[in-house]
């Protein structure tokens, strides 16, 4: 067959690499005109490189270095600097490698490489310091040995052969970390020596500054980390032969999962990226969502509701490949048919796959990826692809298509294949892991029954036609809304943003399930084009997002309304399996909290109950459709407008109702031992004015507030502070996840912190309120945006229901501040003008608090 050009192709920018004096790789992408600059470090050493005696040891170091240095104290380190310039940073230790990355203004480059790199070279690493920072590292151990995936990791490293790095305890907590005795501490001083020099760190720098200019800031500052000979890989140990390859895991709330491992060990002297590749052109005929595929054929039996895969880990050949089965029958027969068939279509697939075909198409899909959308994301893409020799976005190489025989060999091989059920069914602890408490016990699986599965490759994707199929009208009204894009967007993108509007007795839960199922092969074809389609719901109401080129937006939009407006048959019973699953998927107790703010707004609206699969088909009815649209093109706008039966400009979203001064409770209705407190202090007026004054608090409070009840008064590992918007509402949040304070300690420390803030804000200069003004500016200059950031902007206002002269007007209100009016606004908040919203499973105990319905 025929396989037509790429309707919207990527054109990679490649960095300028070179190598420092001292050994440091060096790469430098030039992007001119971005208003942001991006800085990732990695350092060739990991969990797997600590001592034995010392779990968590490199965990720790990441943590400790963000501490004191010698060049760099207090105020003045990386992290109060990059939040006070409103930027963001983190770090993340991994087996082999620990990642750190910052991205802020790009005038800020120089300022922020130079605490980088001071704090990679010279750390204080004080015992005083440390005996801190390990309170903050036992309560993010805490936190982990509630998270799905961490423990089932662990489970998994239960299974590995004896001595294998993955099954160590690599997070580090209280018990692990010896901070008080000698041998830790030089265990930790010559692990940072020996590590963490130029031979052995890679560095990428983004920003709109020119190459030489980039080479120059980092010959500047990291030129000054230690010189000294890289280390030599260290072989890990073997993976096989499994000790226990058939495990049953409790997990605190989940969906009946089944994760499947495979061990793969292949040419330790290959390129990394070789297995990488090839793992990623298996995965993705193996997700795909297309009639005879293994999803389909998956879904139709009922043996689970969706799939997912991702490398779990990677090292010198070695891989554990990891496929996750959601919503599994609890019956052991029903899985060992499961895992039967996905054999049987491997099987198929390494035996009947047409490979030239699917390598053309793989090598269009990876083209149309759309490039990174940020500094910071660009910088960490091209970190990991210098890392396993690969550009990013390129087809399959020709020694990644000599490696798929013997990794579909090796993926079909039962002694390499790990099963892991998770359920929430009660289980022993199992012994001896050293690290996170696993409820686990062996469990034996049985042989499947012979059936014969009739699999099909999925067809080529009709989006990468040259030809654009006409569409018959829908049978809908739309408002729509034209936005030229910004003057700083180079890639032909266009953004979308809309509301489909549907009864408002349909729940937001089920609603978006029917959504998710109706669209799921059209958003996967989607994907391969180039397009980044989300979805989110209030009751009766889909929100979507879609990004990608424009020339394809009026069919694939055609598409997604013709198919919310009339969905096939089968979706709602499977809908209702994908709403029920989403209720009882584990997720964090502080992001639960955080997703039913706006609830707050909801008050004397009962929950909707759950809807039947026939009263949820009765009720469902597309009635309309609102959008805003950045970037299309005038051919373009005038067939979007043909897709509807009538077209009218978008009205203001106008928020019903106001906040009230005063102060209301909500129960937060999150299961969860742990204190979780959620706190909205909106605006007392919409005004530019008020806004601005909101805005300058949120970031004169975000370090502060970080700094005291996480680091000081270690309350616990989840700790937040920014302005957001909620139901069309502005405002600050606060939100605090502890696991051993209790609720009303929480609030009392939040209501201590903002009481004790203003003191500080009236000892602010005025240089540090213009460093923060400009800090605030750099978001809200439509001049300096993306075509993305300028689209959330706009379509943040709309349903706020604000003028499109909004932003200009708070940044113009933002230069004029001064010290009396930034106190004005702290004594607006503190006496709750425009309302204290609270969110948590306990009322509070001091008086004043009024509950919402």
């Amino acid at each position: 067959m025929s396989i037509s050009s790429p309707s919207f192709a990527v054109s990679a920018v490649t960095p300028v690499c070179t190598r420092l004096a001292n050994g440091l790789q060096l790469a430098v992408l030039g992007q001119a005109g971005s208003a942001q600059a991006a800085i990732s470090v990695r350092v060739a050493a990991g969990s797997h490189d600590e001592p034995a005696a010392h779990p968590g040891l490199a965990h720790f170091l990441e943590h400790l270095l963000f501490l004191d240095c010698a060049d760099y104290s207090g105020e003045q380190r990386l992290m109060p600097f990059v939040q006070a310039c409103g930027g963001q940073l983190n770090a993340s230790t991994q087996a082999r490698h620990t990642d750190y990355f910052c991205e802020v203004p790009a005038e800020q480059l120089a300022a922020a490489l130079a605490r980088m790199c001071a704090m990679l070279a010279r750390p204080l690493l004080s015992v005083a310091q440390q005996l801190s920072e390990r309170e903050v590292l036992h309560a993010e151990f805490l936190a982990r040995g509630q998270d799905a995936d961490t423990l089932v990791a662990a489970a998994l490293g239960q299974a590995l052969a004896d001595g294998h790095g993955f099954a160590a305890f690599q997070a580090g907590s209280r018990e692990t970390l010896a901070v008080e005795q000698a041998a830790f501490q030089q265990a930790l001083g010559d692990f940072h020596r020996q590590h963490y020099q130029g031979a052995n760190v890679s560095l990428v720098l983004v920003g709109p500054q020119s190459v030489a200019e980039l080479q120059a800031l980092a010959q500047c500052y990291a030129g000054e980390l230690a010189s000294g000979p890289a280390l030599p890989a260290i072989s890990p140990s073997a993976l096989l032969s499994l000790r226990r390859p058939q495990l049953q895991l409790q997990l605190p709330s989940a969906v009946p999962t089944l994760h499947l491992a495979f061990a793969l060990e292949l040419d330790p002297t290959a390129p990394a990226g070789d297995l990488q590749q090839a793992l990623a052109f298996v995965q993705t005929w193996l997700l795909a969502e297309s009639p005879g595929g293994l999803l389909a054929q998956l879904r139709a039996t009922q043996l689970c509701t969706g799939l997912s895969a991702r490398v779990l880990y990677h090292d010198q050949g070695q891989a554990l490949w990891l496929l996750s089965f959601t919503g599994v029958s609890d019956d052991d027969s029903a899985r060992a048919v499961l895992v039967a068939a996905l054999q049987d279509w491997l099987g198929f697939f390494a035996t009947h796959a047409p490979w030239d075909e699917l390598c053309e198409r793989y090598r269009l899909i990876q083209m149309c990826r759309p490039p990174a959308r940020t500094p910071l994301a660009l910088a960490r893409q091209w970190q990991e692809a210098l890392a396993l020799g690969l550009t990013p976005n390129q087809g399959l190489s020709a020694r990644g298509l000599q490696l798929l025989p013997q990794l579909l060999q090796q993926l079909q091989a039962p002694q390499r294949c790990i099963s892991v059920l998770a359920s929430s069914a009660p289980l022993p602890v199992w012994p001896g892991t050293g690290g996170f408490t696993l409820h686990l016990q062996e469990v034996a699986m049985p042989v499947a029954a012979s059936r014969h599965w009739r699999w099909h490759l999925p067809a080529a994707n009709p989006l990468q036609g040259d030809v654009l199929a006409a569409l018959p009208p829908l049978a809908i009204a739309a408002q729509l809304h034209w936005l030229d894009a910004p003057p700083s967007a180079v890639n032909p993108t266009s953004v979308v943003h809309g509301l489909c509007r549907f009864a408002p007795q349909l729940p937001a839960a089920q609603l978006l399930a029917v959504a998710q199922v109706a669209l799921r092969e059209l958003t996967a074809n989607a994907e391969q084009v180039g397009f980044d389609l989300q979805l989110s719901a209030q009751r009766g109401v889909l929100q979507l997002f879609l990004l990608g080129p424009g020339p394809l937006l009026p069919l694939l939009l055609g598409q997604l309304l013709q198919r919310l407006q009339a969905p096939p048959a089968d979706v709602w019973s499977q809908a209702l399996r994908l709403a029920q699953q989403a209720r009882d998927t584990a997720q964090m107790p502080l992001r639960q909290m955080l997703g039913r703010l706006p609830e707050l707004f909801e008050a004397g609206a009962a929950p909707l109950p759950a809807a039947t699969a026939s009263e949820l088909q009765d009720a469902y009815q597309l009635n309309g459709f609102t959008a805003q649209l950045l970037g299309v093109a005038p051919t373009e706008q005038a067939r979007i407008t043909a897709l509807f039966s009538a077209t009218t400009a978008l009205a203001l979203d106008l928020p019903s109702g106001l906040p009230s001064s005063g102060r209301y409770w909500r129960a937060g209705q999150v299961d969860t031992s742990e204190a979780c407190v959620v706190l909205f202090c909106p605006l007392a007026s919409p005004t530019a004015h008020h806004e601005a004054g909101w805005r300058l608090l949120a970031h004169c409070y975000q370090g502060p507030f970080f700094q005291r009840l996480r680091s000081e008064l270690q309350l616990g590992y989840g700790v937040f502070c920014g302005f957001r918007q909620v139901q069309g509402r502005r405002g600050i949040v606060f939100a605090v996840q502890s696991p051993h304070a209790s609720e009303a300690e929480v609030l009392a420390h939040i209501r201590r912190f903002l009481a004790d803030q203003t003191p500080r804000l009236a000892a602010l200069t005025a240089a540090e309120r213009g460093a923060a003004v400009q800090a605030l500016a750099e978001p809200l200059n439509s001049a300096r945006l993306t075509a993305l950031e300028c689209a959330g902007l706009h379509w943040q206002q709309h349903l706020a229901g604000l003028p499109s002269t909004h932003a200009a007007a708070v940044l113009q209100a933002l230069a004029g501040y001064d010290a009396q009016q930034l106190l004005g606004c702290q004594q607006q908040l503190l006496a709750a003008h425009g309302g204290w919203y609270l969110l948590s499973n306990q009322a509070p105990r001091e008086d004043g608090w009024l509950p919402l319905a």
